[in-house]
């Protein structure tokens, strides 16, 4: 099995490739593509799938991810090598249909993805997990806030994903949907509802 390298940035701009990931970040959530299964038999263990790497190649193949054990996955082509890949090699994971995108060295998956908004699953930890230059260890991932399963919002020009709680939800609102007014309205009020984020997701994507 071959293990590609997690990061092709040098420590010192490691940062900075972060950065750029954002703005390829949101560009994604808003053209995610649906996904046509490979008539081709799945190896033991895999599902079929496609990634989109770091440099936007698409590839298809078979997928099998381990995302909450290692903030990775296998990916093998047909007939190719197992390549082993991080969340810093990758913009893009569909498994079997359900996308996945990468931030931080950790991977999320779309639960609802909108022109103005999308909503995000944490599924990995990448905490304390090497990052590579090549062969040679560059430094260590601090990974992003939040536990496993946690959600956050990313919307369209913000620098980063917001964490969303039962707690914080109405303020979160008010911070991130000034531009709708019905939803800021609601906000203020105390009035949104955790159970009902999804809706409040779509409810802004459509906000006028």
């Amino acid at each position: 099995m071959t293990y590609l390298s997690v990061s092709n940035q040098p420590f010192n701009t490691i940062k900075k490739a972060s950065m750029k990931k954002l703005i390829t970040l949101t560009a994604l959530l808003f053209s995610l593509t649906p996904f046509t299964p490979l008539l081709a038999q799945a190896p033991a263990g895999f599902t079929a799938g496609y990634i989109v790497t770091a440099d936007g190649s698409r590839l298809e193949g078979f997928i099998k991810e381990n995302f909450k054990g290692k903030a990775s996955f296998v990916f093998q082509q047909t007939g190719g090598k197992k390549i082993t890949y991080g969340g810093n090699a990758v913009n893009e994971v569909n498994v079997g249909g359900v996308a996945y995108i990468s931030y931080a060295n950790d991977f999320f998956k779309v639960v609802t993805a909108g022109s103005r908004a999308s909503l995000l699953q944490k599924v990995s930890d990448a905490t304390g997990k090497v990052i590579y230059n090549g062969n040679e260890a560059a430094g260590i991932s601090s990974g992003t806030e939040g536990r496993i399963n946690d959600l956050f919002i990313k919307t369209n020009g913000q620098s980063g994903l917001t964490l969303v709680s039962k707690d914080n939800l109405n303020t979160v609102a008010v911070n991130l949907f000034g531009d709708c007014a019905s939803l800021m309205d609601s906000a203020k009020a105390g009035q949104l509802q955790f159970t009902e984020l999804e809706m409040i997701i779509s409810r802004y994507n459509s906000c006028k």
